[in-house]
Order: structure tokens, then C-alpha cells, then sequence
């Protein structure tokens, strides 16, 4: 029996909201600690890595870093101080302000990410490749979409 357009969609929409998107969260995981582990810190500590790098003009605190991530001011200073032991960013007092820490990348941080995190970024720079614009338009909104649920739910449960 031929599955009707009704049922493919309410399959489809099975799929992309709950199987793909738990799998892929699963993965997206086990691949960054497995990418953190060769910088010998935990996914945590890189993604905020990434948040800090990211930030590039604006300066970053490590209270920013909890908002961001819904994460303790504790385990927030945890991370911090392992990539400030692992040589990847510096604190650096405000001078406007002594009581304000801001959280700097250091120059070699970009390096050793990319030497762990450039076949990643190619391979997935060669499969957006092979869509045309307007698919590529569709799967940008979807995503940029998914990351905002993804951060009302962050605030929502921390």
C-alpha cells in the first residue's frame, strides 16, 4: 500500500523532530569529547572555548559564558581554569572596572582547534556545497531556528 502524502509528512516530521535530531545531538556529542580529549579538556571546556573565540570584538566574562550556557558561576570557573591552564585563554582585569574579569582567547587557541576541527569544517563545507541557494536558504532557516528553541530551552531549564 502507498504510503499517503499525509502519512509521509507526519513521517517526516517524526523523523526531523525527534529521531534525526536526537542522533545527530548524540554524534555532535561524542564528537566533541572525542575532539576535546586530543586538546585534553571535555567538550564542555571547548565548546566555550568557542563561544569565548566567537565573541572576537565584544569582550566575554565568565558570567556571560553562564548566561550562554545556563551553566553554574562554579563549574563556569572550573572551565575557565582549565583553559587557562591548557594555555588557551588569559584573564585579564577591566580597566575601567578591577572587579571585572574579561576572558580572552590566545593566539595559539585557533591553531590547535583547527589542527582538531578542520577536517570536520571541510567535510561539512563539501556536503552544504552539493544544494542549490534556495535549499540551502531552507536548511539555514531551519537550523537558525532550531538554535533559538535550542536556547529558550537552555533558559527554560536552568
Amino acid at each position: 500500500m502507498k504510503p499517503t502524502l499525509k502519512q509521509t509528512r507526519q513521517e517526516l516530521l517524526r523523523r526531523l523532530g525527534q529521531e534525526l535530531g536526537r542522533e545527530i545531538s548524540a554524534q555532535t556529542i561524542f564528537f566533541h569529547e572525542v575532539a576535546a580529549r586530543k586538546l585534553g579538556l571535555n567538550a564542555t571546556d571547548t565548546r566555550c572555548l568557542d563561544l569565548i573565540s566567537r565573541a572576537e570584538s565584544s569582550e566575554v566574562t565568565a558570567g556571560d559564558l553562564g548566561r550562554a550556557t545556563g551553566l553554574t558561576t562554579g563549574a563556569v570557573t572550573g572551565i575557565l581554569d582549565r583553559l587557562e591552564a591548557a594555555g588557551l585563554v588569559e584573564r585579564v582585569r577591566d580597566s575601567n572596572d578591577r572587579r571585572r574579569v574579561i576572558v580572552r582567547p590566545l593566539p595559539e587557541a585557533a591553531a590547535r582547534l583547527g589542527d582538531v576541527y578542520e577536517g570536520l569544517g571541510t567535510a561539512m563545507a563539501k556536503l552544504a556545497s552539493g544544494y542549490r541557494t534556495k535549499e540551502l536558504e531552507l536548511i539555514s532557516h531551519f537550523l537558525e531556528r532550531q538554535l533559538v528553541i535550542l536556547q529558550e530551552q537552555i533558559v527554560r531549564i536552568a
